[in-house]
């Protein structure tokens, strides 16, 4: 127990210099999502907004989501999500029949050893969107992409790339653009 009370206490630390950090390099607020992040299970349920607005419908966008169903994503992503539920259901009932710890304690157990599995389950999700920004490239042209990716981070919510890595299932227009486009987007893009 006390193990799991200082892994806990060390997570809230973490995630506190990580939004310290993020505050720091965006100058955004964070609000009420940024006390939200910092509480153990709370951020596990409560959704980061990824977007100021929505992106609007463009042709690089139709492409990108044909994208995703001729590469079939959506049942690779599902399958992948399955496979960690499972994985976290067995976890659990082993927490509690084999090592013969309580609901609440083999909960915040899951919590604990979710977070790398869910940083994997993010990398797998950006490794999609990449390859679904590269379809939409040969089907179209640069100058459509970098208008679309341009048009993207003006919603977005810039974030750095640790931190969408860490809560995000979508990279950031920057880390996008770099990735296909291979050049940095402008700051005043990312504004």
């Amino acid at each position: 127990m006390l193990a799991l009370i200082l892994l806990l206490c060390l997570e809230i630390v973490l995630r506190i210099v990580l939004e310290v950090r993020e505050r720091r390099l965006t100058q955004l607020r964070g609000g009420v999502f940024a006390v939200l992040r910092v509480i153990p299970l709370v951020n596990d349920i409560v959704p980061l907004p990824e977007n100021r607005k929505e992106a609007p419908e463009s042709k690089f966008v139709k492409l990108h989501e044909e994208g995703h169903k001729v590469l079939h994503h959506d049942i690779l992503r599902n399958l992948m999500k399955v496979a960690f539920w499972m994985v976290a259901v067995w976890f659990m009932a082993a927490m509690m029949v084999r090592w013969n710890v309580s609901f609440i304690e083999a909960v915040l157990w899951l919590h604990l050893a979710a977070i790398p599995f869910r940083m994997l389950f993010h990398f797998y999700c950006w490794s999609q969107e990449y390859e679904c920004d590269r379809y939409a490239l040969e089907k179209s042209d640069k100058k459509v992409a970098k208008a679309a990716l341009r048009e993207l981070a003006a919603c977005e919510i810039p974030y750095t790339a640790l931190f969408a890595l860490v809560y995000r299932e979508h990279p950031t227009a920057a880390l996008r653009s770099e990735k296909i486009l291979k050049k940095k987007m402008a700051a005043t893009a990312l504004r």
